[in-house]
């Protein structure tokens, strides 16, 4: 199996610009994410039952497997930046490398039937704590340690290109 190119794309641009490949515009109500992710997590299920569900199309992309457990801790990132955003003013949100926690945690080598069910527990806890999310609340602020500046809104926004931008990744 060959290395993955690190990503060093700061895919923040699609907030502002949107993303041809995927369809999202940046527009969208940030109020509907949380039956998006709902519905995300059963079609990460069915992706996940592919009989090719860890094998890489292409040498330079990830298989299913591998961007199953990325959306998986994305989502608990996602869910755990929000979290600080709602509980403290201003906070400075830790950093995470996608492509270094992917090689760290052996994407590759993960099991579908043990990330499936991980997939969709991230997905309803933060779904969960996205419909509980109100008026201002939407407004509060964290920063990225770049400095660049996410509000609880642009922040799920942000978290809605991930998911669908990974689900066609995976032709799903």
């Amino acid at each position: 199996m060959s290395e993955i190119t690190p990503d060093t794309r700061d895919w923040t641009d699609v907030l502002a610009a949107g993303c041809s490949d995927c369809g999202f515009t940046g527009t969208e109500d940030p109020t509907g994410v949380p039956t998006t992710l709902t519905e995300a997590a059963a079609t990460w299920q069915t992706v996940l039952t592919r009989d090719d569900a860890t094998e890489r199309r292409s040498p330079d992309r990830w298989s299913d497997i591998e961007y199953a457990a990325h959306m998986r801790d994305v989502l608990d990132e996602f869910r755990r930046r929000t979290e600080r955003m709602l509980a403290e003013t201003d906070p400075i949100l830790d950093n995470f490398d996608g492509d270094a926690v992917a090689v760290e945690s052996d994407y590759a080598h993960a099991d579908p039937a043990e990330v499936a069910p991980a997939v969709r527990t991230a997905a309803e806890s933060y779904a969960g704590l996205l419909s509980q999310v109100s008026g201002e609340e939407w407004e509060r602020q964290g920063f990225r340690s770049d400095g660049h500046a996410f509000t609880v809104a642009s922040l799920t926004l942000y978290g809605l290109h991930e998911i669908r931008h990974h689900l066609g990744d995976v032709g799903a």
